[in-house]
């Protein structure tokens, strides 16, 4: 499976248990508690595996992954 919009969308949802009725792709993930710091270490091994990157603990920051469309963005800039 490719990390791509749908499958991160699906993961939130399924194994994060994030309510994915209002969930958009610009939505606020952790600033606005959709999920917590506990939850980030399963969303990093979960970007890792599906991208094939290992994310750098500098790189573990708001900017980067706040939300689906900051994640992709994250994932496209490490990936070239």
């Amino acid at each position: 499976m490719a990390l791509d919009q749908s499958a991160l969308h699906d993961f939130l949802v399924n194994e994060l248990a994030v309510d994915g009725s209002n969930l958009s792709s610009d939505a606020a993930l952790f600033s606005s508690g959709l999920i917590d710091s506990f939850a980030l270490v399963t969303l990093l091994t979960f970007v890792e595996t599906e991208s094939g990157l290992m994310i750098s603990p500098e790189d573990v920051n708001l900017e980067n992954f706040d939300s689906i469309d900051r994640i992709l963005d994250f994932v496209a800039r490490s990936q070239t």
